[in-house]
């Protein structure tokens, strides 16, 4: 079968161009705000932020700069956030970051406008609902990576360091999303390459599936891969080349939209990995992506009836995918296995640790292919680390 019926909204606001982070504060004004809570790193400052509380006082409009944002936040972090969103009397989070800065934003919003006891941890585990909504977020988005600025979804860590959670609810949607590529051009290559990879193991997730005659979504995601086949290089050679920010900021955002993923299946399962992953060892995720999906590609060619490999090989220009796959991300300087993303070979207790965190309910749907099971988890995980 075709497409299954399906409902797409996209309500967030994409404000994209260069120069358009220097209007932040004006777009966070229009929703009257009382008093703002700006969520950033703790270890930069990056020099559009000091543009926004500008921005912030000349309006008249109070803040709290909240600058403790770390990669992979935990729920502990956002429980200390939201109480401090609720100390201060804010109504409004402006995040200004990448993906950590934004996971911290809509888990803080949620939260503040939910609070409970048990934390933030409660709704991402699905012990609880958030019934009431959450409160307004706007952001100024500093890379092309984990296209989190246009979805409703974010990602934590639980206190222990074991297991790292999607939690999504409509309400965490930003209201705006500021898209500025030329705050991406001071990216080191690390980042940038990082980003990449992320953003094309997201559409591969949303492209490796089973489902026939979905040709509109299956086209529209290959042309995204090749984009960012082809420009990911280019920003890392030349870090200040616009049109290849701009493209992979774009691809960024579509990316993660949801667009490309609806009417048909989709398949997740490389995410849950590296999710495991990176919660216990704290790596960071683009780097983890890259060194799980060759592997991925390898355990699924023998059930690829689709030719959805077919397809990437000649996108890469090679006569295997995963070989080809390879040969993108080493060429953009990142790990292609877990042994050289981590620095170490882990231990087959390990191993089989991990696949139970991916994997915690057991046997998971895979995007049409054969159930992924525990076993399926550990052989991948396992391959991975050659």
């Amino acid at each position: 079968m075709s497409y299954a019926p399906f409902s797409f909204v996209f309500p967030t606001r994409i404000i994209f161009g260069p120069g358009e982070s220097s209007r932040c504060a004006e777009y966070a004004a229009e929703l009257k705000p009382k008093k703002v809570f700006v969520c950033t790193y703790a270890d930069v400052r990056l020099p559009v932020l000091d543009e926004l509380l500008t921005g912030l006082e000349q309006r008249g409009i109070p803040f709290y700069l909240h600058a403790a944002c770390t990669a992979n936040p935990r729920a502990e972090q956002i429980d200390d956030a939201a109480a401090l969103f609720a100390e201060a009397g804010c109504d409004m989070v402006v995040g200004v970051g990448g993906g950590s800065v934004i996971d911290t934003c809509k888990g803080v919003a949620l939260l503040a406008k939910n609070p409970c006891p048990e934390g933030v941890w409660a709704y991402v585990s699905g012990e609880k609902q958030a019934e009431n909504g959450a409160y307004p977020i706007g952001l100024i988005v500093t890379i092309a990576s984990t296209g989190s600025e246009s979805n409703e979804s974010f990602v934590v860590t639980d206190r222990l360091g074991q297991q790292k959670m999607i939690c999504s609810h409509p309400a965490v949607r930003p209201t705006f999303s500021i898209c500025d590529p030329t705050l991406t051009l001071t990216l080191p290559k690390k980042q940038t390459a990082m980003g990449a990879a992320d953003i094309f193991s997201h559409v591969l997730e949303q492209y490796l599936h089973r489902t026939k005659a979905v040709d509109v979504s299956d086209n529209m995601s290959l042309g995204i891969l090749e984009a960012v086949h082809k420009w990911a290089p280019v920003a890392v050679e030349q870090p200040d080349n616009l049109d290849a920010r701009s493209n992979l900021m774009w691809a960024s955002i579509l990316a993660m939209s949801l667009l490309l993923g609806v009417g048909h299946e989709e398949n997740w399962l490389c995410h849950m990995l590296e999710h495991a992953v990176s919660a216990k060892y704290n790596i960071p995720h683009g780097a983890g992506m890259a060194a799980i999906l060759p592997a991925y590609l390898r355990f699924i060619a023998p059930q690829d009836d689709a030719g959805k490999l077919d397809s990437l090989c000649k996108l890469f220009g090679s006569e295997d995918a995963a070989a080809g796959l390879e040969d993108f991300f080493r060429g953009l300087g990142l790990p292609v296995n877990l042994t050289e993303a981590l620095g170490f070979t882990p231990e087959a207790e390990v191993i089989s640790e991990l696949a139970k965190n991916a994997l915690p309910w057991g046997e998971t749907p895979a995007g049409g292919y054969a159930p992924f099971t525990l076993e399926d988890a550990e052989h991948v995980l396992s391959e991975a680390c050659k």
